[in-house]
């Protein structure tokens, strides 16, 4: 009992002495360095300057395109997606490393300050892209989003997303497999106009519904261009 008791005073001492790991952490905290990002640099120009390049062709990579596409994810989000997918000829063809440095590259090509240690992949999880407290109306125009809300028909026939809830940035412009998980989802405020939503199955108005599309802001008016759309079993008086 005595050696058990001085190893749990052991075991105590090394966990109040070892600095908890970074959670939440946000990539404006300098999360990389200087001369990381120089390596990342070297690597890009190497094997992903071909595809993207200064003209505005390349995938987002750079300033608002960057953002839209990026901002709510966390940095092992985009560092798998390097990965997997880049370069395009020979996918995971570089090592780990050279995919860390080159997620360096962008953060700094991006304006996020380089701190005082390299990126490192296991710390990538934790690392969110977007600023901490980014609200729904920081979203920008052309975002894919998802909102829930009821269906409703003006007398000119066109389409409005009523009682719907704040958009959500979402990577997948199909409609969510597991419709039930929204029908929880409380009432809200926004009212959205509908584009491009041309036909609706009968019996949709005042369905409740969970609908993907690019958001578009019009003076004050709100605007989504449907990619997919799916009924809820939730009652729209709820």
């Amino acid at each position: 009992m005595k050696l058990l008791a001085r190893r749990l005073a052991v075991a105590a001492l090394v966990a109040a002495s070892t600095p908890a790991l970074a959670q939440d952490r946000a990539a404006g905290d300098g999360v990389y360095t200087s001369a990381q990002a120089m390596r990342g640099a070297t690597a890009f120009q190497q094997s992903c300057s071909t595809c993207h390049r200064e003209d505005g062709t390349a995938p987002a990579l750079a300033g608002e395109r960057f953002a839209r596409f990026w901002t709510d994810a966390n940095l092992n989000t985009l560092f798998t997606q390097i990965k997997t997918a880049m370069p395009r000829n020979a996918p995971a063809s570089l090592t780990e490393a050279v995919y860390t440095d080159i997620v360096a590259h962008l953060l700094a090509t991006n304006g996020f300050p380089p701190g005082g240690d390299d990126l490192r992949p296991a710390a990538m999880d934790g690392i969110r892209i977007g600023v901490s407290g980014a609200t729904a109306g920081s979203i920008p125009d052309f975002t894919l989003v998802q909102v829930v809300g009821c269906l409703e028909r003006d007398a000119t026939g066109k389409w409005a997303l009523v009682a719907a809830t704040d958009p959500a940035r979402t990577r997948e412009p199909d409609a969510p497999k597991d419709l039930a998980a929204f029908d929880a989802s409380p009432s809200g405020t926004r009212t959205f106009r509908l584009l491009q939503l041309y036909t609706a199955p009968k019996g949709w108005s005042g369905q409740r519904v969970v609908a993907k599309g690019f958001l578009l802001r019009s003076g004050a008016e709100e605007r989504l261009t449907i990619t997919s759309i799916g009924s809820l079993t939730s009652s729209c008086s709820r």
